[in-house]
């Protein structure tokens, strides 16, 4: 079922919808959490507490972005305030990365080379400005549109595309820096 046919169910009372568009969102949800930094516990609160106000407030609920892109913002939002301001957010704690599949046709000579260059990339990413290195994340690893980036983190699209160019470009510059 569409997101969109979801939350017209859910303003109508109807459970069953609102639990679809919990299981839809949640795993995503709290991935997200752990990529902002928020432990385990915390996460499950944050969201917990983001789907109980959806439903406390599904009759008079106004979303003009995508749903996924409003639980997104509400997360960041709770995430930031749960974690204050002031503090530093923590993007990704190692244990949460995660390496694609490489193919079993590859030698595990070029298996090493690929995962030694992720891990370079990886600490040069580290090195980029805060609001970079997390729009670049979102982008590379959670696979979100410009678009959605744009509205989670209520910035241009543009400004979203000139991050991750400049990511991009310095990871490049980094890279051939160390070849040479």
């Amino acid at each position: 079922m569409e997101d969109i046919e979801l939350l017209s169910k859910i303003k109508t009372d109807d459970r069953e919808a609102f639990n679809s568009l919990f299981l839809k969102y949640y795993p995503l949800l709290s991935d997200f959490c752990r990529f902002l930094g928020a432990d385990n516990n915390d996460g499950e609160d944050i969201i917990a507490d983001l789907f109980l106000d959806l439903w406390v407030k599904r009759e008079r609920l106004q979303i003009h972005t995508s749903i996924k892109s409003y639980l997104y913002g509400a997360i960041k939002n709770r995430v930031y305030t749960l974690k204050g301001k002031s503090q530093k957010v923590e993007l990704l704690p190692e244990e949460y990365a995660s390496d694609k599949p490489i193919g079993d046709h590859l030698h595990p000579d070029e298996i090493l080379f690929r995962k030694e260059r992720r891990l370079m990339i990886e600490r040069f990413i580290d090195e980029l400005p805060e609001q970079g290195k997390l729009i670049f994340l979102m982008s590379w690893q959670h696979q979100l549109e410009h678009q959605e980036i744009a509205e989670i983190l209520n910035i241009s699209p543009n400004t979203v595309k000139t991050h991750i160019y400049r990511a991009i470009n310095y990871c490049r510059k980094r890279l051939l820096l160390l070849n040479n």
